[in-house]
């Protein structure tokens, strides 16, 4: 079986699930291990597309600089019912749900791991747990999708990805761009 699409997740996955606020509730920072965004470099040189679907919008200016589509799961009733994407992901990345992998890590990613192959990071709640394809080793914002990464290719699930691609991509980027 071959992996066409790769849905992450964002806090708690690609991050430790922390937020730094200001006195206005306002979301300030949050850290990502850069070697993550390197497996999604990785992911994508091997042909796999790589999206964003996050209830937080404010992941998307950081999507939007590593070329990584973005959805924000919050609707307009304020849900967060990620699986409601899965049909329109199918058309529009011409991927079946059958060759569509997920990423989470919490309670509101119940509804893609009840729909899609889905991944838990090894500190997701056990109900996330109980309803993964596997429970990968790494936590949140340690490794996550590099881990990922190297399970997909061990299964034969993608081929490994050239340095050469890896690199060109890497150069598409705006935030390689900007620290020239």
């Amino acid at each position: 079986m071959k992996i066409k699409l790769l849905i992450l997740d964002v806090d708690g996955v690609m991050t430790d699930g922390k937020k730094t606020y200001n006195k206005d509730h306002e979301v300030l920072s949050k850290s990502f291990l850069c070697k993550d965004f390197t497996a999604i470099k990785r992911f994508i040189a091997s042909g796999v597309k790589v999206i964003m679907l996050s209830g937080d919008a404010f992941n998307e200016k950081m999507a939007i600089k590593r070329n990584i589509d973005f959805y924000c799961s919050r609707g307009d009733d304020l849900s967060l019912d990620k699986s409601r994407f899965v049909a329109l992901f199918q058309n529009k990345y011409k991927a079946n749900p059958e060759e569509m992998a997920f990423v989470g890590d919490d309670y509101f990613d119940l509804s893609m791991f009840k729909t899609i192959k889905s991944f838990a990071t090894s500190d997701a709640p056990q109900i996330i747990k109980q309803n993964s394809f596997k429970v990968l080793k790494s936590s949140g914002g340690n490794g996550v999708i590099v881990e990922l990464y190297d399970l997909f290719v061990e299964m034969s699930w993608i081929t490994d990805a050239t340095e050469a691609e890896v690199s060109r991509l890497d150069k598409l980027e705006a935030t390689s761009q900007e620290m020239s």
